[in-house]
């Protein structure tokens, strides 16, 4: 662990009684050093629902405070589900499952939807009782052999932000080394990757290490704190030479003045330091949030324009591109990734089944580049019969 604290390190802590004696608790506060530590008695978020936010007014100045504020807890309740975003209304399903080890990022995107799905939740959370989240993801795969579990712990937070802190990575990555019907996948905007290099004879192929990437210009403008391009790019071929697939995902291609040649150049970054071999998957998806989320957007990051664009409100109140500029940036993507492989697993996000053959010619289920991504029922005897199989 490098001895430089990073600048988006929490300024505070609260901790609730049941989790103070958590290793993890433990781990974390003796890493952060100097820093203030507050205990709760209850699982309250310390910025929406203690005395310690109360003054606040508005949602971007608590999200503000809230990025600055660590609450260490307990989880209580299920730590397996689908993912929320996937195969709802006629949107094609990924076979995503998700499993948080908290909540919130403390990287700051302009465009990131936490800040309206956490807007009553601000404060950053780890959840301490690890060993409950690993028997469960144990017991929940090994009670149905015959299904491949793909499980992300991106979803609500990087799953790579905090492991300096707490060494998570090295608790995850050998228990899917040693579960053969699953599949987990870490999803990152850093370059934090020394853990799973480490852990190179331990994953046995049963972990994907993915990044959200953008164009140059979107990263440097609109993703705070995290880390540049380069920088992941640099990671993601560690970790091949470590013996990991990686995966990327273009999630949201923004429209700007040059993005055929800025998306195109990141792309050739990509080729120029990974094998496609070495690619499990590419997904891609346009940008859309939820219509609260654009004051929140506008005054947090005034000098953003991602808000301004053309866009419209859908019928599952997001607004979006409107689909003719949607599918042409998927189509570029699209195009553009397969000039590189025709075999390379790509795949469209939050899009429906008419966007899938409008830019790819079929649909998802006549793919068979996607059947460890994209498999209905997710049964192993479905990657045999199509031979692909995890390595």
């Amino acid at each position: 662990m490098s001895a430089a604290k990073p600048s988006y390190w929490p300024e505070r802590v609260f901790v609730t009684q049941d989790a103070l004696e958590d290793a993890l608790s433990e781990r974390v506060l003796s890493r952060l050093g100097d820093v203030e530590v507050k205990v709760l008695d209850s699982r309250a978020d310390p910025v929406t629902e203690t005395k310690f936010g109360s003054a606040l007014e508005g949602d971007a100045a608590r999200f503000d405070l809230g990025k600055r504020t660590l609450l260490l807890t307990r989880h209580e309740g299920g730590w397996m589900e689908r993912c929320p975003a996937g195969g709802s209304g006629n949107l094609v399903c990924c076979n995503l499952w998700t499993v948080n080890p908290g909540e919130g990022c403390p990287l700051d995107c302009s465009y990131c939807y936490l800040q309206s799905y956490l807007k009553r939740n601000p404060s950053l959370k780890l959840f301490t009782n690890v060993s409950d989240m690993l028997t469960a993801i144990e017991r929940g795969v090994s009670a149905e052999p015959s299904r491949l579990f793909r499980i992300g712990t991106g979803e609500t937070i990087d799953s790579l932000v905090w492991d300096p802190l707490t060494d998570l990575s090295s608790e995850l990555v050998p228990l899917f080394g040693r579960l053969p019907n699953a599949l987990l996948e870490l999803k990152t905007k850093t370059a934090l990757v020394d853990q799973l290099v480490d852990l190179r004879h331990e994953h046995k192929g049963r972990t994907v290490v993915s990044w959200s990437l953008n164009a140059r210009a979107v990263t440097e403008r609109e993703e705070l704190w995290t880390a540049p391009l380069a920088q992941r790019i640099a990671a993601a071929a560690r970790c091949v030479e470590a013996g990991y697939r990686v995966g990327f995902h273009f999630d949201p291609l923004i429209d700007f003045s040059g993005w055929q040649e800025a998306y195109s150049a990141v792309v050739d970054q990509i080729f120029e330091a990974v094998p496609a071999s070495s690619i499990a998957w590419i997904s891609l998806g346009t940008l859309r949030y939820k219509r609260e989320m654009q004051q929140v957007m506008r005054e947090r990051f005034p000098e953003s324009q991602v808000s301004l664009g053309e866009q419209q409100l859908g019928t599952d109140n997001k607004m979006r591109y409107c689909q003719p500029m949607r599918l042409r940036l998927l189509r570029f993507m699209w195009d553009r990734l397969k000039k590189e492989s025709r075999d390379l697993p790509v795949y469209m996000c939050m899009e429906g089944s008419s966007s899938w053959r409008a830019v790819s010619g079929t649909a998802s289920s006549e793919d068979g580049s996607l059947v460890e991504i994209i498999s209905r029922k997710g049964r192993l005897e479905d990657q045999a019969a199509e031979g692909v199989f995890l390595q």
